[in-house]
């Protein structure tokens, strides 16, 4: 068809790995945007301000991707980082009431982890919030000592009841997944489609409309922040590649894009 159309609305995108493996799929984009770039360079000559010559300089075609949720298959596409299943071992800290009962550790079990034991640092905390750590007892507490259970309880001296206490510990879990970025941490190329729909407005028919990028390579800023009651997005810039002429791509096109109504 060559009737013009209004581009709006976002489809959903997803990339195969060059050896045709499905990588990633999103509905939940904000935005795609694909924008050739090409450009003359002007030789000039003579008494003329006119050009009498154009040299094609090199192309700069670019895609942009702006996504509001944070993927790890993301990290790898955009930062090239390092994606692992397995173990995680988690940071955290609480502060309660250290009661005559003692102070069970909240996270383990409100997470479904278990105690890093032997991870813990207990602390008193004055009502001017000065904190006083206390050892580790080997056997019965003093009030500048502590004692832990296997299952995270505290208990120290009876002249501490009732007194705050913090406690920095660890925990892990059995399952897990970890993003890693190294210093020399590069993006592979992928395969990009966006597939997405058009209305003809002239017809009021609705256009399939599919953008696909052969050979990308990722880039950008990819937002892990966190902004009170203010959603992160990130923004990724990936770059096209001259592709291999392949048996879905006869034309060796690096970019195309088709529709139907």
């Amino acid at each position: 068809m060559a009737e013009p159309l209004v581009f709006d609305g976002v489809g959903k995108i997803w990339t195969r790995e060059l050896d045709g493996t499905l990588k990633y799929i999103d509905e939940k984009i904000n935005s795609v945007m694909f924008a050739p770039q090409f450009a003359w360079e002007k030789v000039f000559g003579g008494e003329s301000g006119y050009p009498f010559h154009l040299t094609a300089q090199d192309l700069a075609d670019t895609l942009s991707i702006e996504v509001p949720r944070y993927s790890p298959l993301l990290a790898e596409l955009s930062q090239g980082a390092a994606t692992e299943q397995r173990e995680v071992t988690f940071d955290e800290n609480e502060e309660g009431i250290l009661a005559a009962s003692g102070y069970k550790i909240k996270a383990p079990s409100k997470f479904g982890g278990t105690f890093v034991t032997g991870s813990e640092e207990v602390y008193l905390k004055s009502p001017e919030g000065a904190l006083t750590k206390l050892a580790k007892a080997a056997t019965t507490p003093t009030a500048e000592q502590y004692s832990i259970t296997a299952d995270g309880t505290i208990t120290s001296d009876s002249t501490n009841e009732n007194k705050n206490i913090i406690v920095v510990f660890k925990w892990k879990k059995d399952k897990g997944t970890i993003n890693g970025f190294t210093g020399t941490r590069k993006p592979k190329p992928f395969k990009f489609v966006h597939r997405f729909e058009l209305i003809n407005d002239r017809t009021g028919n609705p256009v399939q409309v599919q953008l696909t990028v052969y050979k990308a390579i990722g880039g950008g800023t990819l937002n892990v922040g966190a902004t009170r009651k203010t959603p992160s997005t990130s923004t990724l810039a990936l770059e096209v590649l001259e592709p291999d002429i392949t048996a879905d791509n006869p034309n060796g096109y690096a970019a195309e894009i088709i529709f139907s109504e």
